[in-house]
């Protein structure tokens, strides 16, 4: 049943990602193989874009939480437009939508977020985190105490509580749709498991804190980065039943967010040194590096069906300056690009539709 689904989830994603992302490298080395409460008000802000993101102008609208909705693809529709790109301004206190050649689309914030303040904003550790879609096609986005769940951009759908007060840098689901979470640069040793209700399971503990990325493969295991400090990271290979730590990784630098690629790789965003590919075992191995000059500090990280890369940095080390988002082919070919953004302090970045070796959407069967 699991291939089914891979399968049909891969043709939607491919058939719809975007002329953009079809037209430059629908047959890289990316390409994904997949393996897969509390009320409140979502404020959302639509502007028009360029290309197929709609007129100008700008419309506010408000919409309350609830329990109700299905959506998926089931329902026809995708709740999220196929090829959009989400991410997470922690000091915005907002979710940015971005059409796939960048141009904004729209954006929403909610209580759980923080405050929206003047540029530069708030405390980044106040704010929206790491982001992924469950199961129906809906965009999960972490704040400090709840993950709240959208139905549609800035719809929310509900909010669940978490088991520990703290930022959350990365989320993911793993291939029985368990939730996992990071704690972020600064923070414990320590991952939260969750069942796919959201409901609280374990907490089990890494060799080192700093935990920022986490990702797995096709088994099912789990790799998550953790920052050792002096421009070192390990990271662990996770069995996927025991929870114990089977493997580490040390690269010579600073790990942020990671995503397993359909080649077998782990993509790992960083500090300086751009986006690593690296080889999911001991003994160290870097396979290629992608850096450009307005990449200074890469933090969230995803792929997409056509296989291209999405980073944004954390401009100046502290996101009190405007971040820039870079879209790559595998090679390192500038796609798209928004230099500087809109946004403060980015930590999640997701693309709706795509079907990832571990981490994100898989559509109903």
């Amino acid at each position: 049943m699991r291939l089914n689904v891979v399968l049909i989830g891969l043709g939607v994603g491919m058939g719809l990602v975007g002329l953009v992302a079809l037209s430059a490298c629908g047959n890289d080395a990316d390409s994904c193989e997949g393996c897969a409460g509390a009320t409140g008000t979502a404020t959302s802000t639509n502007t028009g874009g360029t290309g197929g993101t709609g007129g100008g102008g700008t419309t506010t609208s408000t919409s309350s939480s609830g329990t109700g909705g299905s959506g998926g693809f089931n329902s026809g529709t995708p709740p999220f437009p196929i090829g959009n790109i989400y991410v997470a301004g922690s000091r915005n206190a907002e979710v940015f939508e971005f059409a796939p050649d960048l141009s904004l689309v729209s954006k929403w914030t909610h209580p759980a977020f923080g405050m929206v303040l003047p540029a530069p904003g708030q405390s980044y550790a106040d704010g929206p985190a790491g982001m992924v879609f469950d199961a129906q096609g809906y965009l999960v986005v972490a704040g400090v105490e709840q993950f709240c769940v959208f139905k549609k951009p800035g719809e929310l759908h509900a909010c669940h509580p978490k088991t520990e007060k703290q930022p959350t840098e990365n989320i993911i689901f793993d291939l029985d749709g368990n939730l996992y979470t990071t704690t972020s640069t600064g923070g414990t040793n320590e991952i939260h498991k969750y069942d796919a209700a959201y409901n609280y399971e374990t907490t089990f503990s890494m060799l080192t804190g700093n935990l920022t990325g986490v990702t797995c493969d096709k088994e099912g295991n789990l790799f998550i980065a953790s920052q050792l400090g002096g421009n070192s990271s390990a990271i662990y290979k996770v069995d996927k039943t025991n929870l114990s730590v089977l493997d580490t990784i040390n690269i010579s630098a600073t790990a942020e967010g990671m995503q397993m690629a359909a080649d077998g790789n782990i993509l790992v965003a960083t500090l300086g040194s751009g986006i690593l590919r690296v080889k999911p075992s001991s003994p160290t191995e870097v396979v290629s590096t992608i850096t450009h000059q307005s990449l200074y500090f890469a933090v969230p990280l995803t792929i997409d069906n056509a296989g291209l890369i999405y980073t944004a940095d954390y401009e100046n080390g502290s996101g009190t300056l405007p971040a820039d988002i870079l879209v790559f082919d595998a090679v390192g070919t500038v796609i798209a690009s928004s230099l500087p953004s809109d946004i403060y302090g980015p930590f999640g970045i997701v693309v709706a539709g795509a079907v990832l070796p571990c981490g994100a959407f898989q559509p109903p069967s």
